[in-house]
């Protein structure tokens, strides 16, 4: 061949791959061309009326009253207690300012496209994406070991990091290093408490009518994340032996309207088809409905352990509340149980018990 016929096949490859590398990359050129605008507001997507940007609601509340204007007060005291080095977080032991850094460059790079630069989930991909990215901003992560209400142990949120979410768009990131992992999860604990600082101020601004005071919010903030107060509840006890027996107690537990009523949401099968299955929306007013066991998918995991937190301690933001009160520890375990078989028997081609 030759030396001109091979400059010629070289062209023809290079502008097959430039225009196949174009096609690729369209959609998400179209995404970035869509991105909200500066001011949070973003008139692509339909956003629930309680999922309205930060940075929207200051706004609308500084024109309903000019005296509560939040801008000058978040320009000053934001930078005080959530600044360069997090100083304050690091003094009262909620950050790990080593990671700060790198978490900060991992997350713009990784995770900023669907949550957000401030964590709100709201990134110029999030409109496309089902169910919604995560909003940081209240504290509220579906998937932890920390009981209803609290806040998460940072080990909760690398496994998330680590394993990704099963059925949606939260990949796996199990090929990063430990130290990566742990300062990704480092930097979205900064944004969660951050977010709640900010959150906060608006909501008592608006009840009391007043500017507040940034350090008993920043108390508060500190008090919810403390390493002190968080404590993992798995398990309550060891789990049982998973049999025909346990599958059985747990389906009968299932279907008790006097405990707990699992079926009206899920089904009597666990299908997610119970007779309220449409009825739930999230704690961002989107709509959201039961898990279908049976479709063997389950967000945080099939394992024991995941689905024993998710009916201890709840799933957090959801209409899924604890059930550690309603149920015993072996309780609970036959539960799990029973989800586990229907996961299996989906697999198996349908078939139900």
């Amino acid at each position: 061949m030759s030396l001109q016929s091979r400059r010629g096949g070289g062209l023809l490859s290079l502008l097959f791959l430039v225009g196949g590398a174009g096609f690729l990359c369209l959609p998400f050129l179209l995404v970035e061309r869509q991105a909200p605008s500066l001011d949070g507001a973003d008139h692509a997507r339909t956003l629930s009326e309680l999922d309205v940007p930060f940075a929207t609601a200051v706004e609308e509340l500084a024109g309903e009253d000019p005296e509560l204007d939040l801008r000058p007060w978040l320009g000053e005291h934001v930078d005080t207690y959530f600044g360069p080095g997090a100083a304050r977080l690091v003094e009262h032991g909620l950050i790990d300012a080593k990671k700060l850094e790198l978490g900060r460059e991992l997350y713009a790079l990784n995770c900023a496209g669907c949550h957000a630069d401030s964590g709100d989930g709201g990134g110029p991909a999030a409109r496309w994406l089902a169910p919604r990215p995560r909003n940081f901003r209240k504290g509220k992560f579906k998937f932890t070991s920390t009981a209803t209400g609290e806040r998460p142990l940072a080990s909760d949120l690398l496994r998330t990091v680590t394993e990704g979410l099963a059925g949606s768009s939260m990949p796996s990131f199990k090929l990063w290093n430990a130290h990566a992992r742990e300062s990704v999860v480092e930097y979205v604990r900064y944004l969660s408490m951050r977010g709640e600082f900010e959150e906060l101020a608006l909501q008592l601004a608006r009840d009391d009518e007043e500017l507040p005071d940034p350090a008993e919010i920043f108390d508060l903030v500190r008090e919810r994340w403390s390493p002190a107060r968080l404590k993992r509840t798995f398990p309550a006890v060891p789990e049982t032996t998973n049999d025909a027996a346990s599958v059985e107690r747990g389906r009968v537990l299932f279907n008790d309207p006097q405990r707990g009523s699992c079926f009206s949401c899920h089904g009597p099968l666990g299908r997610g088809d119970g007779p309220t299955a449409g009825d739930y929306k999230d704690d961002w007013g989107y709509p959201i409905r039961p898990r279908d066991f049976g479709a063997g998918v389950f967000r945080s995991g099939n394992d024991s352990q995941a689905l024993y937190l998710a009916i201890a301690t709840g799933i957090k933001g959801s209409p899924m509340g604890s059930f550690a009160t309603m149920y015993s520890g072996p309780e609970i375990w036959d539960l799990v149980h029973f989800a586990q078989h229907i996961a299996a028997q989906g697999k198996q081609g349908g078939q139900r018990p």
